[in-house]
């Protein structure tokens, strides 16, 4: 299993519309084979603050993803909406 964490910061005159692009994104994802799990996280202390949480069941199925419409159509919509940071992939090594 792979979790994913992409942590990004929108900003504060685009948040709506930005929220909007990750409802419907989350939504499709969800739907996804091998999508475990994914949300949007919000910082308690920072209201601008965010990490996109991600569970696959494998590299695959996160690698198809990526090639989903509705992926592609979000990842342009927020480009112009918020700074995401570097996507950090991680496995579970305890537990």
């Amino acid at each position: 299993m792979l979790r994913v964490l992409v942590p990004c910061r929108i900003l504060p005159e685009h948040r709506e519309a930005a929220l909007a692009v990750y409802r419907e994104l989350i939504a499709r994802t969800r739907e996804e084979p091998g999508c475990l799990s994914y949300e949007l996280l919000g910082d308690l202390a920072d209201d601008t603050a965010f990490v996109l949480a991600e569970h696959w069941r494998s590299q695959a199925d996160l690698d198809a993803h990526t090639e989903t419409a509705h992926f592609l159509r979000a990842m342009a919509a927020l480009e112009s909406l918020e700074v995401a940071e570097n996507a950090r992939r991680l496995h579970v090594v305890a537990g």
